[in-house]
């Protein structure tokens, strides 16, 4: 949950008389999480013109995404509310997460990173030799806790140079030819060459009719590359193996933690059903490290997926993929023999509608009907 936490600091103990911060009169705000930051609960402290603060931009999921898939923090809003507060002039902001996770292998740095932020910044009245004291007597990876306060020195002072560094400054966007590269070789890894293949054939179709009608490959075939290797690629019984046994999963939790440590996968498989909570959604259950073995045999077995010798393949919600990633191709052939240069924009909003098709069981199911109906409405409207 959200913590807000008041800190008093000062020469004498005396002076030090309370613990919570007035309306209007916080000095300073290292901001670590902007949910937080922003709220009204926090900034009812700030004050323009007096109050200076550092603030961390990532954002924290929070339990409105487990309610609401489409839920949106408004990043941009939040920072803008905080910057008004405080006078903008006072604010200076940074992706702690992402810089912590770049430079230093884990976020779990970030906040390190903003507290040496923040020094720079002037926001924090202890010298540097005590806070690097404090981080070696707390003995939790003090190396690597001070390079993160290091690192939040200079992102202060050159943002722009530590992004480069970190390889975290605006990437390119990537060409259609890029994209679908991109995707066909995780479906070559996902499932088999012959799937990707597939995928690129389904996906000429599309690129050549739009050249037709348009003289190049534009937002139809964009979204049509999007969807079709968000339905050929479901994530099943074979796929979370794979995930979990041959991309360095175990490998990167060992980098991570130090001494012995057992991991636990909770899991609701549908072939070992352990019935519903009270939202009608499957209860997981705990495997031990033993699964892990399970992962290594089930992960080479990727190529029964969808024959008639699929163990898990019976079951409804792997039927409704199967059947999915049809329609959807049916659906393209649709939009491409009626396409025209006046009505290729809503060819494109068609065939990105199957995007809200997310989750897993009866949350997927929900989203897959809901859209069904959409498309087929959309369809109608297109095809008139």
């Amino acid at each position: 949950g959200p913590v807000l936490s008041y800190l008093r600091m000062s020469a004498r103990p005396e002076e030090v008389n309370q613990a919570r911060i007035e309306p209007s009169s916080a000095d300073a705000l290292i901001g670590c999480d902007l949910v937080v930051s922003s709220s009204p609960k926090a900034s009812m402290t700030y004050r323009a013109g007096h109050t200076r603060a550092v603030v961390n931009t990532a954002l924290m999921p929070t339990g409105d995404f487990t309610r609401n898939r489409d839920a949106d923090l408004h990043p941009g809003e939040r920072l803008a509310r905080i910057s008004q507060a405080v006078d903008g002039a006072a604010l200076q902001s940074l992706d702690a997460n992402a810089l912590s996770e770049a430079l230093l292998g884990d976020t779990v740095f970030a906040n390190v990173l903003m507290l040496g932020a923040a020094w720079q910044a002037g926001l924090v009245p202890l010298t540097e030799a005590a806070l690097m004291r404090a981080i070696e007597l707390n003995g939790v990876k003090p190396d690597l806790n001070k390079q993160a306060f290091a690192w939040g020195r200079v992102a202060v002072t050159d943002h722009a140079g530590v992004e480069r560094i970190a390889g975290i400054e605006a990437r390119p966007v990537m060409t259609l030819e890029q994209m679908i590269d991109r995707r066909a070789d995780f479906l070559a890894e996902y499932q088999s060459r012959r799937w990707a293949r597939r995928y690129r054939d389904d996906l000429q179709k599309v690129i050549e009719a739009e050249t037709r009608v348009a003289g190049a490959p534009g937002a139809l075939s964009e979204a049509a590359a999007k969807g079709l290797f968000k339905l050929m690629s479901y994530k099943d019984e074979y796929e979370v193996a794979r995930l979990h046994a041959q991309t360095g999963f175990m490998e990167g939790l060992k980098d991570r933690f130090e001494g012995e440590f057992t991991v636990r996968h909770h899991l609701a498989p549908p072939v070992l059903s352990s019935g519903t909570d009270a939202r009608g959604r499957p209860l997981k259950r705990s495997f031990g490290p033993w699964v892990q073995v399970a992962f290594r045999q089930l992960a080479r077995m990727k190529r029964l997926r969808g024959t008639p010798f699929d163990p898990f393949g019976r079951t409804a919600e792997r039927r409704m993929e199967r059947a999915l990633i049809g329609e959807y191709r049916d659906l393209l052939d649709r939009l491409v023999n009626g396409l025209t240069a006046d009505n290729r924009d809503e060819a494109a909003r068609i065939a990105a509608m199957v995007m809200e098709i997310r989750g897993f069981g009866p949350v997927k199911e929900e989203a897959a009907e809901t859209t069904r109906k959409e498309i087929a409405e959309a369809v109608t409207q297109y095809a008139a």
